[in-house]
Parts: structure tokens; C-alpha cells; sequence
């Protein structure tokens, strides 16, 4: 089912270019429609531009947009780094009001463009997985710090799919997460951090600032309290160093659980902390007692 919302020029422009992935309605009768796999025609209300069709991917619903602003990362939702330390539930009244927030509830419809025979986003996923896990999947090897030959890279993929060394820098330059790093020649490339399997890339010892975040979903809560945040199928613990990323990642894994971590307190008992080059904190656990749910 198709469904047609539209928006001012700003708001427009972000899910465009793919910053902004919820829209945040009243859960009236019109959005009580939407269901997870159908589509939304966006319009442009004040210009000319080409309607965006996206894709729902998932629905949180809530009973205010006080709950959706504590929940849903707000850069994600419309806000900037510029505007979002401004932020409030309020910035919502003159569209919906209290009283109407408390009659349907609110909801955050989580949205995606889909670009389903885009060569690179393959390529770039592909990327991950050769660069993090499975190197031999390109007919490569890793040396001990986690880097890749190129050229020797580059035959190894185009045997699955084309990708040419202008393609490669972009997707390492244009990478929303900076997830790959060249040499200085350029001639080796390697994933910042993620790997599942062992190698040394170099991580610089930090003293970590006192808080940090953990953004998880709520299928993992239970676990968590069990045995605090432990590395799993990865080689270290990833953190975050504000909650708005912490939400954007724990978005992904369903309705987010956000943790904070008490790093200071941790680090001035003993444990190690490592920053990354895109600044993913990393650690190798973090026990029960350094955590608070916020």
C-alpha cells in the first residue's frame, strides 16, 4: 500500500539525502493505516522537487513525543548537530497538540530509500565483510594488523562484482560511518574496527571521558544484566561517546535500550580503553557494575 505525506522543503531535503530516516506523525486514523512494508509518496510543499518514495521498515509508537524524543535518536528525526541541543517534545505542539498526543498516542515511522541495484552499496557491503571476516571470500589475507593489498583486493572482488579503484575511495571517502582507512600511498586498506577476527590494528591506548553509552535493543536486556556487555562474535565492546549515537545504533537491533557506562570509574580500576580513527570507544567487557540503564 502506498501512502502520501508531505513536507516542508527542510525535512524534505533530509530524507533525500538520507539524514533524516524517521517521521514523526500523530497516530491517528490516517497513520493507523501504515504497516511495516509499505510505502510513503513524500512531497515537497513549498518547491518543485521530484517526490521521494520510501519504504517503511518500522513503526514505534509511543504515547507522547516526550517518550519518542527520550527514545528515537533525534538526529535521525529532523534535528542537526547545530539545532539539536535545542531539542524538545515541545517543537512538536504546534502540529499536534497535548490534547491530541493523549487521544492517539505518537508515532515514529522508521523509513528507508531503497536502493535495491545500486553496484556500490554492494560493493561496500561486500567491503565489510572481506575487510572484517571472512578476507578468504576475496581470495586475500590479512596481515597482522589488519591490512589488505589493493590491487590484490581489487582482483579478488571484481571476480564476484566490478569495482575499480575510483569506486574504492569513494566508498571509503563517502562512508557515513568511516568504517575503512588507505595507507598513505594507498597501495593497503583496512577496516577501522568491528573485526571478528584477530588482528592488532593499532588501536591508540586512551583514558576514556567518565561517561560512555551503549546503545542495544530491548531483546538483549536480560542478557546484559546477566553478564554485563561482553564482545560476542566481535573483538571488543563498541561504545559511544553521546547518547544520540548510542540510540542511533541501538535503533537498529528494535526498540532501543540505552546504557551508560561508567568508563572513568573503570579505567581507574585497571580496564583498557581504545579509540578508533572514525571514534568508536572500544573495550573488551564492561561488567555489571559499571553499567546504569538511563
Amino acid at each position: 500500500m502506498k501512502h502520501k505525506m508531505k513536507l516542508q522543503s527542510q525535512p524534505f531535503n533530509m530524507i533525500r539525502s538520507g539524514q533524516k530516516t524517521f517521521e514523526l506523525r500523530l497516530y491517528d486514523e490516517k497513520r493507523q493505516l501504515v504497516q511495516v512494508g509499505d510505502e510513503i509518496e513524500f512531497s515537497c510543499i513549498d518547491g518543485n522537487e521530484t517526490p521521494i518514495v520510501v519504504r517503511v521498515i518500522a513503526l514505534h509508537r509511543f504515547k507522547n513525543f516526550g517518550e519518542l524524543y527520550a527514545a528515537l535518536p533525534l538526529l535521525k528525526c529532523g534535528y542537526t548537530k547545530e539545532t539539536i541541543g535545542a531539542a524538545s517534545p515541545e517543537d512538536m505542539d504546534p502540529y499536534y497538540s497535548p490534547k491530541e498526543q493523549a487521544r492517539y498516542g505518537v508515532v515514529g515511522i522508521e523509513i528507508k530509500r531503497e536502493q535495491p541495484n545500486n553496484p556500490m552499496i554492494r560493493a561496500s557491503k561486500f567491503l565489510s565483510f572481506v575487510l572484517r571476516h571472512k578476507p578468504e571470500a576475496a581470495g586475500i589475507t590479512l596481515d597482522e594488523h589488519g591490512w589488505a593489498d589493493v590491487e590484490a583486493l581489487l582482483r579478488g572482488v571484481n571476480k564476484r562484482r566490478p569495482l575499480t579503484m575510483e569506486q574504492l575511495e569513494e566508498i571509503v571517502r563517502t562512508d557515513d560511518k568511516q568504517r575503512y582507512s588507505f595507507n598513505d600511498d594507498k597501495t593497503k586498506i583496512r577496516a577501522n574496527q568491528g573485526h571478528s577476527i584477530p588482528v592488532d590494528v593499532e588501536l591508540e591506548e586512551r583514558e576514556p571521558p567518565e561517561f560512555l553509552y551503549h546503545g542495544t535493543g530491548q531483546k538483549y536486556f536480560d542478557s546484559i544484566m546477566e553478564r554485563g556487555l561482553i564482545s560476542k562474535s566481535r573483538l571488543y565492546v563498541h561504545l559511544s561517546k553521546d547518547i544520540e549515537t548510542a540510540k542511533s545504533v541501538g535503533i537498529r537491533h528494535g526498540t532501543p535500550v540505552i546504557f551508560t557506562v561508567m568508563s572513568g570509574q573503570m579505567f581507574k580500576d585497571g580496564y583498557l580503553f581504545y579509540c578508533s580513527k572514525n571514534g568508536v570507544w572500544l573495550t573488551k567487557h564492561v561488567p555489571l557494575n559499571y553499567l546504569k540503564v538511563l
